[in-house]
């Protein structure tokens, strides 16, 4: 099971959830939030938060509640795992409130979760996703006559990090790279993460292009986990709705600074 790993790293949200312009009925009214959990605990504490689960539709729904491991692919995806347990999971950890809960139409309910660190855990890393779908399937039709019906497949995945102990990022800035987005040739920073515990990038660099034009550049705050190697983007800021985005041209220069991992990365190079 796969999905988009969006940027910022957000709402990883209604997977596989697809309609046609002609689709009838059949959609997920709901609404999960906050989309991601960043926690941290020390060896033997118990944490305990809450997420907040809203029933949009006209009807009475049930979902479901259940722990997915997840792990980051190579092509800027997401793999869950939820058949067996992978080596290193914390998912017996965690203890969720029930498996399922009936919320009124136009209501919201608030959900509450455990994690119970052993007292021997390790400093590290415990990452898993609640996995929220509805009990009923969801048949969509298609057609003048709606002979053509098919079930649609909708969840919420809140992805959950708990960082254990004092477990931390550690980061080596192994150069300069590339990426293209929306046909824009945009600089990346090559970060590893040689530590025990994820982190994000911060900062700007300031970009200026052979007309004189400066564009301020912003990090991606896509996660670097422990023992990867990811290539973050440096972007503009997404324009105003109903504005272009700013056109400019190359090289530029690029000239700020970065921090990730109680580290600061000093920028002041050409790219490309």
């Amino acid at each position: 099971m796969k999905l988009n790993y969006f940027l910022n790293f957000c709402l990883l949200a209604l997977l596989g959830v697809w309609l046609a312009p002609q689709a009838l009925g059949a959609t997920l009214g709901a609404g999960v939030s906050p989309s991601k959990f960043e926690l941290r605990a020390k060896p033997g504490q118990v944490v305990r938060d809450t997420l907040t689960v809203l029933n949009a539709s006209e009807d009475p729904s049930e979902f479901q509640f259940r722990t997915v491991d997840w792990r980051l692919n190579d092509n800027n995806g997401v793999d869950y795992i939820d058949e067996e347990l992978p080596d290193g999971s914390c998912r017996p950890w965690v203890r969720l409130e029930r498996k399922a809960v009936m919320i009124r139409p136009g209501s919201e309910k608030k959900y509450r979760f455990e994690v119970h660190v052993p007292e021997d855990a390790p400093a590290g890393l415990c990452r898993f996703a609640i996995m929220i779908e509805p009990s009923d399937k969801l048949v969509s039709s298609l057609g003048n006559d709606g002979q053509i019906r098919f079930p649609i497949v909708g969840r919420y995945a809140v992805i959950t990090y708990v960082t254990v102990g004092d477990a931390k990022a550690e980061i080596d800035y192994l150069g300069m790279g590339e990426t293209l987005i929306s046909d824009q040739r945009l600089p990346t920073l090559k970060l590893y993460n040689q530590g025990n515990s994820y982190d994000r990038a911060f900062g700007e660099v300031v970009a200026t292009d052979p007309e004189g034009q400066k564009i301020v550049l912003i990090a991606s705050s896509f996660p670097v986990l422990p023992g990867r190697t990811e290539e973050i983007a440096l972007a503009p800021v997404a324009p105003e709705p109903g504005k272009q985005p700013i056109a400019f041209g190359y090289p530029l220069k690029l000239k700020g600074k970065v921090e990730i991992g109680g580290e600061t990365i000093k920028i002041d190079q050409s790219f490309p």
